[in-house]
């Protein structure tokens, strides 16, 4: 009894059937095709994408990518629940009231220097420079390859590049070299000296205002800057004065209400001075409270650890993992006894420098993001870290933008310029003979223009507006604007510069305070 029907005609005698399947069975597999090749279009390719996007364009792993936007909304969703208004704290527009004890209260956060310095006076004339002034400036600290003092110790070069990639390395110290390093430790010792002096004056009930312009005052009075040719010496980038949860990228804008220095505040006081575009970049934390103690005691400690293991042919993810070890193995005891882990900020690396710009193309991480580059002989970084406790390690926009700078040497094409209006014109080419490549804040501007015009000076403290926003909006000027952690939290920085010769590196930027 045949129950299917008639055999198919295919089937011989003597062999098995051949594999059959039925309409039913077809369609069936068909769909099944066209939901994984879905799959793979809608998920699939984004993902592999992405990971292209990472590893080839960005220079980071897939899984890091993830979690910095991970981190990003998680940082914008508690941002609205903390603080739903968006408002920034409210500034005080007279100054706190402290008691004796307060304002006396001792500096915390770096070595106190014996002896009182003298704020040097602004020059507004370059001085005759004497054949003493002249002479080689101090070495910084010099440091062994490997964390060795030994002269035994590994020496990084001749790792298999030929001597004409070394030499555009500048590992041979010819004149041009020796012309540099003259110049980085010219600005290194300014920077010491202005340094030393700002960590005897700053006290508690001070406006940020006035330590902004104690810093550059002085800087600007030792570093001989002359306001007719701006470009050969003078500041690198603005005076950062980040409070508490704001770990970077904030200074004092010309209109702003007053904002004062409280003893229980943790500041980052970051500058730079540039000598014939050598660029010195160097920031502490200080603060009055010693609850903050552990913090900044952590994050110089991770600082420390960058140096230490920085060297040509170095991986940087090596360093950055190294790094994270040291700053999250950090705690923080609270007078209430609860106890805090730093945490490392993720998004917030240190840098390779370039004459006259302040980044230039390199960057070392606090944590491994899976980039595949190496340190280089002749290279100048900035070996910076940022801790943070009480927030999530990540920092995003934290109010008004400050920091501005131009986003190429370049001029702006034939499109750009037709559509700016004449203010923004004059704005724009005020920033390249004034600033170039070089990081400015409008305070900057508003000195500029008083310079060299002051007879037509305005009494409108934020008339730079409107045109700098117009430079933004089309790309000639980028954008730096605070970065922060979550309201409540507190941030602590250190960071040095640092010089990889042939033999040994030098931490241009050390000196006694930390």
């Amino acid at each position: 009894m045949q129950l299917a029907g008639k055999l198919p005609t295919h089937v011989v005698a003597g062999k098995a059937p051949a594999l059959m399947y039925s309409d039913y069975q077809l369609k069936r597999l068909s769909a099944q095709s066209r939901w994984g090749l879905e799959i793979v279009q809608r998920i699939g390719l984004p993902l592999l994408l992405l990971w292209g996007g990472a590893r080839f364009i960005m220079g980071v792993s897939l899984v890091y990518l993830l979690h910095c936007v991970t981190l990003e909304l998680l940082l914008k969703v508690l941002t609205i629940f903390t603080d739903p208004a968006g408002v920034q704290p409210k500034a005080s527009e007279t100054a706190p009231e402290l008691v004796d004890e307060q304002k006396s209260l001792p500096l915390r956060g770096c070595k106190a220097v014996a002896g009182e310095l003298s704020l040097p006076k602004l020059q507004t004339q370059p001085s005759k420079r004497s054949s003493k002034a002249s002479s080689e400036p101090p070495a910084g600290q010099q440091m062994e390859y490997g964390g060795s003092t030994s002269s035994t110790s590994r020496s990084f070069l001749h790792l298999g590049r030929k001597p004409k990639e070394e030499t555009a390395l500048g590992i041979v110290e010819d004149e041009a070299w020796l012309q540099r390093r003259r110049c980085l430790r010219e600005g290194a010792e300014v920077h010491r000296q202005v340094r030393q002096y700002v960590q005897q004056k700053v006290r508690p009930g001070m406006e940020l205002l006035e330590i902004a312009e104690m810093v550059e005052q002085a800087s600007s009075s030792l570093v001989g800057f002359d306001p007719r040719n701006p470009l050969r010496r003078g500041w690198a980038f603005p005076t950062g004065l980040s409070l508490n949860e704001v770990a970077a990228h904030d200074t004092v804008n010309p209109g702003d209400p007053a904002r004062w220095l409280q003893p229980a505040d943790i500041l980052k006081i970051d500058f730079g001075v540039h000598v014939q575009g050598n660029i010195l970049d160097s920031a502490f934390s200080v603060s009055f409270d010693p609850m903050h103690d552990e913090l900044m005691r952590t994050v110089q400690e991770a600082t420390e650890t960058g140096i230490r293991n920085a060297g040509p042919d170095a991986w940087i993810s090596e360093i950055s993992s190294q790094i994270r070890e040291v700053m999250e193995s950090g705690e923080v005891h609270r007078p209430d006894g609860k106890v805090f882990r730093v945490k490392v900020i993720k998004n917030l690396t240190g840098h390779l420098i370039g004459p006259y710009k302040i980044h230039a193309g390199k960057s070392l991480p606090s944590v491994n993001t899976g980039g595949r580059e190496r340190m280089l002989a002749g290279e100048l970084w900035a070996v910076e870290t940022f801790g943070s406790v009480g927030g999530l390690g990540y920092v995003g926009n934290g109010g008004n933008c400050s920091h501005f700078m131009r986003s190429s040497g370049s001029a702006p094409a034939q499109w750009q310029r037709s559509i700016l209006s004449s203010s923004a014109v004059n704005l724009l080419d005020l920033i390249d003979q004034r600033f170039g490549t070089l990081a400015f804040c409008p305070r900057w501007i508003l000195q500029a223009t008083q310079q060299k015009k002051p007879k037509t000076a305005t009494s409108d403290q934020r008339w730079w507006a409107s045109p700098l926003d117009e430079l933004c909006n089309v790309g000639v000027v980028n954008r730096f604007p605070p970065l922060a952690d979550l309201r409540g939290s507190y941030t602590a920085q250190y960071e040095h510069t640092i010089l990889l010769g042939s033999s040994h590196k030098e931490v241009l930027t050390r000196g006694d305070d930390y």
